[in-house]
Formats: C-alpha cells, structure tokens, sequence
C-alpha cells in the first residue's frame, strides 16, 4: 500500500500555519500599547480648535520659532512680544513618559531650554498660549542628538 503524502503534507501547514498566528499572538500580548497621550480622546474633540489656532499662529507677523543648537545642547525659543505665559511641550511620540513641560519668558524674550534632559531621537515642540481669550498653537517637528 502506497502512503499519500498530501494529507499529511496539509495537516503539516496548518500545524505550522497556526503556530505562527498564535506566536504572533503571544508577541503582541507582551507589547506595549500606549495611547499617544493619556487624553487622546479628549484632545481629538479639541482638534478643530487646534487647528484654527495653529492657522492664526502661522499668519502672525512674528510668529513663534525654535532653534536648535545641537553643539551647546539647547533649544533657543523665541515667541511673540504679546505671548504673555507660553509653555513648551516636548512631546515624545514613541513613549508619552519622557514628555516634558518648559515655561517660556513672557514679552518676546528668547528662552533658552537644555536638551540634555531630552533623550536622542524625533520629537515634538508644542508652544501654546492664550491672549485676550484667543488662543494661539505652533508645533515643530525636531530631532535631538
């Protein structure tokens, strides 16, 4: 009698074919799953806000800026004279406990932020403040050395 590798050949795949899905499975059980930031839901009904904002931030005639001195190891942040209690957020979109908040100097002054604190690698620089009941937002994509 003759023995049909086929049958045997198929349960063989399945066999291999589940334990894959379920080694995948296991993986990303053990993974972390953080949300971007702990209030995602409620930042995303504020988003058209955010937006409009950002919008009015762009058409100022001095409009915010950062500039990154990687040599000194500092961030030299620079914001409208009206800009009366603007805050940096360095926002860290590969782990959301390493975000860190910078006061800024009121009045147009530059502010000077040390980046040693600030591990190597791709972050976000949000400066938000509010004048007279208007709010104002700029972002800025930066990547620390």
């Amino acid at each position: 009698m003759k023995l049909n590798p086929w049958p045997i050949g198929l349960v063989a795949w399945f066999v291999f074919f589940i334990g894959i899905i379920i080694w995948f499975v296991i993986t990303s059980l053990g993974m972390n799953h953080d949300l971007v930031v702990q209030d995602y839901y409620a930042q995303g009904l504020h988003h058209e806000d955010r937006m409009i904002a950002l919008s009015r931030t762009r058409n100022l005639e001095n409009p915010p800026s950062i500039e990154y001195e990687w040599k000194e190891h500092r961030l030299i942040v620079r914001t409208p004279e009206f800009a009366n209690g603007a805050v940096l957020t360095m926002y860290r979109p590969s782990d959301s406990s390493m975000d860190l908040k910078f006061a800024l100097q009121d009045g147009g002054k530059a502010s000077v932020v040390d980046t040693t604190v600030l591990h190597p690698g791709k972050w976000q620089a949000k400066i938000s403040w509010e004048t007279n009941g208007t709010a104002y937002y700029h972002q800025e994509d930066l990547f620390i050395q």
